[in-house]
């Protein structure tokens, strides 16, 4: 499981705090696959993939506001990706609420690992390359 670090910082504080929490959800999302006893919780599941649905939508509104604000040269690359994760967890999602997983435990690893590895992915490939090109503002709904 991956965690965030003080290297993967891009310089705008509400973006590396908004990384952060991502990273605190996938990271309980993480904890909750691997449930004592082998057993998954699917309402705990559901509850943890939701709010991590809502904070990813609302983080790359944030993001994606900034790039287009700053002209960013990246912008249509990092929506493409962002598009991508929001699709895919709208699909998980969407399957997880009509209980159309056949091995549940097995889905959840699955969703744990490429969740891991695209956060860190992204931050490291993508969102750093915003380092000052980036307006150092972008307003903070905490």
């Amino acid at each position: 499981m991956a965690n965030w670090q003080e290297h993967m910082r891009v310089g705008i504080d509400v973006v590396d705090d908004d990384h952060q929490e991502l990273f605190a959800i996938v990271r309980e999302f993480d904890m909750a696959t691997q449930a004592a006893g082998g057993l998954v919780d699917s309402v705990l599941i559901g509850d943890i993939l939701g709010r991590l649905q809502v904070y990813v939508h609302e983080h790359f509104d944030r993001e994606e506001e900034a790039q287009r604000e700053s002209r960013y040269e990246g912008y249509a690359e990092n929506k493409r990706q962002h598009d991508e994760l929001r699709h895919t967890l709208e699909i998980f999602l969407d399957k997880h609420k009509r209980g159309e997983w056949a091995d549940l435990k097995q889905a959840t690893e699955h969703m744990r690992s490429f969740l891991s590895v695209w956060l860190s992915e992204h931050i490291m490939k993508t969102d750093r390359k915003m380092r000052g090109r980036i307006l150092p503002w972008v307003r903070n709904p905490k």
